[in-house]
């Protein structure tokens, strides 16, 4: 299996923040945008195929509707496995756009998601 990775900036994934009520009074942070892209030399100057990427959508897809957390950490591991401690998000939404892979992700109120928010708010101020 590839190990998918994407170094996009803010601008480039076309990130969109939301925030939403929750049940216990407070706010969710959601981010929005292009997860990966395929066709183009990356960051890590790779080329992924698009077939590759939509495959890798594809699972998450059925792993996020099959009522399974996908979660992610708030830099990019090795390997495939996810450190509990460096969470800092869930995947809740994977779709295809072209060649590019777009995902809708919610920032966790762990350590590392809090982290996450900080470097969100410097980035917008």
């Amino acid at each position: 299996m590839i190990n998918l990775r994407e170094n996009l900036t803010f601008d480039q994934a076309k990130l969109v923040l939301e925030t939403t009520e929750n049940d216990k009074g407070g706010k969710d942070l959601y981010m929005k945008g292009i997860c990966i892209q395929g066709g183009v030399k990356n960051a890590n100057q790779r080329v992924y195929p698009v077939t590759e990427i939509g495959r890798a959508v594809n699972t998450l897809n059925d792993q996020i509707t099959g009522g399974y957390s996908v979660l992610g950490e708030v830099d990019h591991p090795e390997g495939l496995n996810i450190n509990l401690d460096r969470v800092s998000h869930m995947i809740t939404e994977m779709w295809m756009d072209g060649p590019n892979g777009y995902g809708k992700l919610k920032v966790l109120p762990t350590p590392m998601g809090q982290l996450v928010k900080t470097m969100l708010k410097a980035e917008l101020n």
